[in-house]
């Protein structure tokens, strides 16, 4: 209410001088800015113009102050410190003091996140989400960004090993397709394997999906190809030794037998169980697909880039359904461990599965308890244990065959290996035959026998009327290239055992050793199915 009539007043005072308001109602006029000194003589105060104010002066040229003739105190040219509490410097706030006035503060430092850039700022301003605080609060930095990089050493070393692995993978499937027509090749089913090379190459191929920034579209990749590829080489190790399994067991074969055991069955039980996992993919990137994500929450400082995987319960029917497959693999591996040699890759299937096994199980506590970039680096870990295990334990065993021991890679050993084999399935069941005919003969009055000494556990009651030498019988073997006694002749297959006969009397000094021979005729059907069904073209 004063001010209101403070801009529409002015009067002389009582010496005479026109008293004036502005519309702010400031007084219009001049001052004098006076100090008060101390009297050097006698301390009395003595008032010292030190300056002046001209309202009627341009604007900046007003206010004129001498600071040299100022004195503090009476007598002290330095500015007092008038305030209870020091001044804030920036990077921190003012705190207040209980039970003192609110001119009396102290200085606290910022938090880790925030920061002020002024003096006795009042509180601290927090930084945006991608930023954070230096170190002394003064101003925010962006984040530090991580994520598995090609450039650091973590990162080229993985590519270096799925690189190696390509290359070794290529180098293998260039080796088979070099000598395909070799028995080695022949016998551990051609077509199978050159599809189980292709793919042990995406595996390894995959796994550089994981390995730089993570973007929308290598996230919703990553996975499924891990997966796809995997289930691929299972189930070509599964069909191929299933195929061959079920060829050694089964009866004398049919143009039925040969019509459904056929290639086209074989990649049709491929196409099926990579299918399977197909359709899980597919299920999984329609209803949950991954995407790139900026993790905030793990450390305060760092944004990590990873992939949210969408929905976890998928990546475990993924990696479940391949495990699965590996499990049933083993199976029929470990159930084929006594076939032929050349036909045999049971204990090399039986081994890359138990890989197979360690590295994923070791996988999951691993995946769970990593964050950050390093949960990345442990799936490319895995899928390269994995890969190099079934590389290594399927085919490097053949491929050293194949260039370093090519005697090996022959006609005759395949053939004489695969006759071992039937020879021991006939003289097993000769062996039960025989022992049930004893036990009846025992049940009716006893009798004796010749007890077998040979290394196919098999027995005969048939001496040989025309025994040939030992020298000869060696040479016979060595021309044949066979380490097991084995001959073949015109529709007769034979296998020479030695035989121990019992001591029957105290007079015998020591053990006879005779040879008998085992002829399994063409209309054998135990040896006949196994003859019949050698995979070889």
């Amino acid at each position: 209410q004063v001010l209101k009539h403070l801009r529409h007043l002015n009067f002389t005072n009582n010496m005479g001088e026109q008293v004036d308001f502005d519309e702010f109602g400031d007084l219009v006029g001049n001052y004098s800015i006076i100090n008060w000194h101390l009297s050097p003589e006698d301390g009395s105060v003595v008032f010292e113009e030190v300056g002046h104010y001209n309202v009627y002066a341009k604007k900046g040229e007003r206010l004129f102050i001498n600071e040299n003739k100022i004195l503090w105190g009476g007598f002290s040219k330095e500015v007092p410190f008038s305030n209870c509490s020091r001044d804030c410097l920036p990077g921190t706030r003012k705190g207040i003091i209980e039970g003192e006035p609110t001119c009396c503060f102290e200085c606290v430092d910022c938090p880790d996140g925030e920061y002020s850039d002024e003096t006795d700022a009042s509180a601290c301003d927090k930084c945006p989400e991608d930023y954070w605080s230096n170190e002394n609060h003064t101003s925010c930095i962006p984040k530090q960004i991580e994520f598995l990089a090609w450039t650091e050493p973590f990162g080229i070393a993985l590519t270096l090993f799925a690189v190696l692995g390509i290359f070794l993978t290529s180098f293998v499937l260039g080796v088979f397709t070099k000598f395909r027509n070799t028995p080695i090749v022949k016998a551990t089913n051609r077509e199978l394997s050159y599809l189980l090379l292709f793919s042990l190459l995406c595996c390894f191929s995959s796994s550089l999906f994981f390995i730089g920034e993570p973007q929308n579209w290598t996230c919703r990749l990553r996975q499924p190809a891990f997966g796809i590829s995997f289930v691929l080489c299972i189930s070509c190790i599964l069909v191929k030794t299933n195929r061959v399994l079920l060829v050694f067991e089964a009866k004398i074969p049919t143009s039925l037998h040969r019509k459904w055991w056929g290639l086209n069955l074989q990649f049709l039980l491929v196409f099926l169980c990579t299918f399977v996992q197909i359709v899980i993919c597919v299920i999984w990137l329609y209803t949950a697909p991954p995407s790139s994500y900026r993790n905030h929450e793990l450390e305060d400082e760092i944004i990590f880039i990873t992939c949210h995987e969408g929905s976890l319960m998928a990546l475990g029917f993924l990696i479940g359904y391949t495990c699965l497959l590996a499990a049933i693999c083993f199976f029929f591996a470990f159930k084929s461990r006594k076939l032929p040699e050349n036909f045999n890759e049971a204990k090399f299937i039986t081994f890359s599965m138990l890989i197979f096994f360690i590295v994923w199980i070791s996988f999951i506590p691993a995946y769970a308890s990593t964050y950050g970039k390093f949960v990345s680096a442990v799936e490319v870990i895995a899928i390269l244990a994995a890969s190099f295990g079934l590389l290594a334990c399927i085919f490097f065993n053949k491929v050293y065959i194949i260039l370093f021991k090519p005697s090996r890679n022959t006609i005759e050993e395949v053939r004489c290996s695969t006759a071992a084999h039937a020879f021991k399935v006939a003289a097993r069941a000769t062996l039960r035959r025989s022992n049930v005919s004893r036990k009846r003969s025992n049940s009716l009055g006893g009798s004796t026998g010749s007890t077998p000494s040979s290394s196919i556990s098999s027995k005969s009651n048939h001496e040989d009327p025309f025994p040939l030498p030992a020298s000869a019988e060696r040479q016979r073997q060595q021309q044949r290239g066979c380490k097991q006694k084995v001959s073949f002749g015109s529709g007769t297959v034979t296998l020479s055992l030695s035989f121990e006969e019992p001591q029957k009397n105290a007079m015998a000094s020591r053990n006879a050793k005779r040879r008998n021979s085992l002829e399994a005729q063409n209309s054998d059907d135990s040896l006949m199915r196994h003859r019949a069904l050698l995979p070889l073209q």
